[in-house]
């Protein structure tokens, strides 16, 4: 059985053949959809899809060049997530009908997101303007979609919402990167 499952973890032995920055793009592609997957069945299913998101995660990380950098990138960021989400709610911010706590799904979410920065959101690495920028304008709106398609409440109005969130994402994105930075030069040494 296992012989089965094993060659899921390894490349096509004709994956070699492909010109690196193509199969850089491909791999890139790959960690997009799998958040993007992750973040739908999160978001939709709650709990239930925890399971697929935590193998993704653990696959993720075993393919990572930079294993413990990656684990530190993720355990950092779903800690300050974690807070930043939590402060949120206590501000009334966020509504969460079933528990005064973050539900563990979103705490998922954090973890999941935070396989992204050093892969599909690499790009964003040097630039501290683009970064803000980035952060100021799309995880807002991910939160909006997310309150209109799972038990997140807002507390606010969305354009206020939006106006709260932008910012903090805005900041949040520059110490991200510098985590990561630090991260990834203290595992090259």
């Amino acid at each position: 059985m296992f012989n089965k499952v094993l060659p899921l973890f390894k490349l096509n032995t004709h994956f070699h053949r492909i010109p690196y920055k193509t199969q850089y793009r491909f791999i890139m592609l790959l960690n997009l959809l799998a958040f993007n997957f992750s973040w739908l069945g999160l978001v939709l299913i709650g709990n239930t899809a925890i399971p697929f998101v935590l193998l993704w995660l653990l696959v993720h990380i075993y393919k990572s060049k930079q294993r413990i950098a990656e684990l530190k990138l993720i355990i950092s960021v779903t800690i300050i997530g974690v807070c930043l989400d939590s402060v949120l709610v206590a501000l009334g911010v966020f509504i969460f009908s079933e528990s005064y706590m973050l539900p563990i799904w979103l705490i998922v979410l954090w973890s999941a997101f935070s396989g992204t920065i050093a892969h599909s959101l690499n790009f964003l690495t040097t630039n501290k303007k683009l970064q803000f920028i980035v952060g100021f304008i799309f995880p807002p709106f991910s939160y909006l979609a997310g309150a209109s398609l799972s038990k997140v409440e807002l507390g606010y109005k969305a354009i206020t919402t939006y106006f709260i969130l932008a910012p903090l994402w805005g900041c949040l994105f520059i110490v991200i990167y510098l985590l990561k930075n630090a991260f990834y030069l203290e595992e090259k040494k």
